[in-house]
């Protein structure tokens, strides 16, 4: 598998600094590493350590995860070819809107 490149949306951008105001985005950075390496071991990691999953729906197309299982934080993501699109990070009511 080849590694991704990271590509940021606005609107993740914007999320990714209301998240940096409270909490530690050390994890978080984790989780782009290992979407960014795109292999068996790092899917196997996102798989059992954060709970990747594909979404359905509005999201059909995208990924979500668990960032380190810190409670209600996620991160959602789309690859384009050889780009991981991220498009959200925050809780679910900020993202799903529930």
């Amino acid at each position: 598998m080849t590694r991704l490149d990271l590509e940021f949306t606005s609107r993740f951008q914007r999320d990714y600094k209301i998240m940096a105001r409270r909490r530690d985005v050390t994890q978080l950075h984790a989780v782009f590493d290992l979407i960014a390496q795109n292999d068996l071991a790092s899917r196997d990691e996102l798989i059992r350590r954060h709970n990747m999953h594909r979404l359905a729906g509005k999201w059909s197309g995208s990924n979500e995860c668990h960032v380190c299982n810190v409670g209600d934080w996620l991160l959602v993501w789309a690859v384009r070819d050889d780009v991981a699109v991220l498009q959200r990070t925050g809780t679910h009511d900020q993202i799903f809107g529930r």
